[in-house]
């Protein structure tokens, strides 16, 4: 492992710590920060979309953005528990995005090498337990869901805080300019003039491919228990949203 990446792999255990058990100067951090300022929950926030990385997030708001008739203040894409219940706590309707934690854990494989499966499959579980308490405070989309009908979505939004956000209609040619909005994220996100097929958040070929490879990290003995404990964290998840919305 080089340093760069023993680096990252420590700034990651840590960025996590201070998530989840201060949440407030996590928030405070990520407000002054030029890149996640203008993603982080402020008082001018209409709505919160968040879930674990590879869970349909960046394709939610570009899909959410693109149906609205107007400029909306979104917070989204920290990946933190701390912006979740921030917004629980100002009663700023929130969508949490969730993916079977196989899927999930795989493309931050991908994306990432350097990161153990186990450490991915630990935040996995720690993202989703911090927030379970709040379950009955935000709507939840699957990722099935969110890319397939993510106009449902947002009706369960409007039915459960009382907005009137435009809903998304799932058809084939909105789906590619949804997809077209991505390219131009990614392309902001990397500063380059190009996409990235290993960062893109749209489906990719090549990262199909390269899950193969990733496959193996969860083979391991440790990766395989914390597989089934995050597996049932996600259909302790799915359960009661079934409940709630």
């Amino acid at each position: 492992m080089s340093l760069e990446q023993l680096l990252a792999k420590n700034r990651r255990k840590i960025r996590s710590l201070i998530d989840t058990h201060h949440a407030t100067i996590y928030l405070s951090i990520c407000r002054i920060r030029p890149k996640t300022r203008h993603i982080t929950i402020s008082k001018d926030t209409e709505i919160v979309i968040e879930g674990f990385p590879r869970s349909a997030n960046t394709f939610a708001v570009a899909a959410f953005m693109f149906a609205q008739q107007r400029p909306v203040k979104v917070a989204w894409h920290l990946h933190a528990p701390a912006q979740v219940i921030a917004a629980v706590r100002r009663g700023i309707p929130y969508i949490v995005l969730i993916r079977n934690p196989r899927d999930a854990i795989l493309s931050p494989l991908v994306r990432a090498p350097h990161i153990s499966a186990e450490q991915t499959l630990k935040d996995y579980i720690s993202f989703y337990g911090s927030i379970a308490p709040y379950r009955d405070k935000f709507v939840v989309g699957r990722f099935e869901e969110v890319t397939r009908n993510f106009g449902e979505v947002i009706r369960r939004v409007s039915a459960h805080f009382g907005t009137n956000f435009k809903s998304f209609e799932h058809t084939q040619q909105n789906v590619q300019k949804v997809f077209q909005i991505m390219d131009e994220m990614d392309k902001q996100d990397t500063g380059l003039n190009e996409v990235k097929e290993e960062t893109v958040a749209r489906p990719s070929a090549y990262r199909e491919k390269m899950k193969s490879g990733a496959e193996a990290k969860l083979e391991t003995p440790k990766a395989r228990r914390l597989l089934l404990e995050a597996e049932e964290v996600y259909r302790m998840f799915i359960k009661d949203r079934e409940a709630v919305d």
